[in-house]
């Protein structure tokens, strides 16, 4: 099958809202709706603190009953006592399934650095509620950076679909020694949604920093936050300036093709899909990016969504 013909004419509307989080808040999660509520997670930096990427943050929450008029935020997971993730936990992807709610995240230690020791991964957590509170189902990450290989110093950004009885847990990673936004996203498997996880032997699949993805007709559409042009070829510097920021199409999840341009940073959307359906119209899909106020500071969310032009 070809791609659906719609998606060349999709174009990205901002939308005004109140209440969503500013002043040094972003990676906002996958928007789900429970009980009349939109429900999503998202990063606050402690403000008290000097910035840092992954350091002394934690993962909150907030609710609307429109998407468009939020509630003040409330916590939703803090960094552990003592654990692999004492120093910061962000960027949260929340499945429900079965009556219970999944909560996948990032998490450095006390002996993270930017500079000497980037190295990081994944964990989970589990609660009864999209409200919690959420309780940590393993003491170990569940998604672990390979040493030698294209994702050596980070596995972070998760994303986790039900695909054919399948979970899907797409991921970025990035190899050591290349600068930060120099990310690809891979594909890891599980006949569960707890894993154990098993990486794609085929590895990584396409450019990605901060990415969404998820189910379409007979595929998957996807948004980089990267410019369109697809590589494997990390190394070359002057091709990460090529291209546009694109909504992608994908048949199996594998291979990406650029639909049209649909600029984009560090989404998380509303699609209406719990966990193992479809959706066969794209202009009922919505979504919060990040935008930022000063070069990687002051960051905030705000509100976009999808529409399609009339055909000419």
């Amino acid at each position: 099958m070809s791609m659906p013909k719609e998606l060349k004419r999709v174009k990205k509307v901002d939308t005004k809202t109140t209440g969503l989080p500013y002043d040094n808040n972003h990676d906002p999660s996958n928007i789900i709706k429970y009980n009349e509520l939109y429900y999503f997670w998202y990063t606050q930096h402690m403000n008290n603190r000097p910035f840092s990427a992954f350091k002394y943050c934690k993962i909150m929450y907030k609710t609307s009953a429109d998407g468009i008029h939020w509630s003040d935020g409330k916590d939703a997971l803090l960094p552990s006592k003592d654990g692999w993730d004492n120093c910061g936990v962000l960027t949260a992807y929340v499945v429900p399934y079965e009556g219970k709610f999944y909560l996948f995240y990032i998490g450095v230690d006390n002996n993270f650095c930017p500079k000497t020791n980037p190295v990081r991964g994944c964990g989970a957590a589990i609660a009864d509620h999209p409200e919690g509170p959420w309780t940590r189902f393993t003491d170990k990450q569940i998604l672990y950076p390979t040493k030698g290989a294209w994702d050596d110093e980070a596995c972070d950004d998760i994303t986790v679909l039900n695909k054919d009885g399948k979970w899907l847990m797409y991921y970025k990673g990035r190899a050591s020694g290349l600068p930060a936004t120099r990310t690809q996203v891979g594909l890891a498997t599980s006949d569960r949604i707890t894993g154990p996880y098993k990486k794609y032997e085929g590895n990584p699949l396409i450019k990605g920093h901060a990415f969404a993805i998820w189910p379409y007709k007979h595929g998957f559409l996807y948004l980089a936050g990267l410019n369109d042009e697809n590589t494997k070829d990390t190394r070359d510097i002057d091709y990460w300036n090529i291209g546009k920021r694109s909504l992608f199409w994908s048949e199996d999840g594998i291979t990406f093709e650029p639909c049209c341009e649909f600029p984009n940073v560090s989404v998380g959307l509303y699609t209406g899909i719990v966990h193992d359906g479809t959706q066969d119209d794209v202009s009922k899909f919505w979504g919060l990016m990040v935008g930022t106020k000063l070069y990687g500071l002051r960051r905030y969310i705000k509100r976009f969504d999808f529409c399609l032009e009339e055909e000419s």
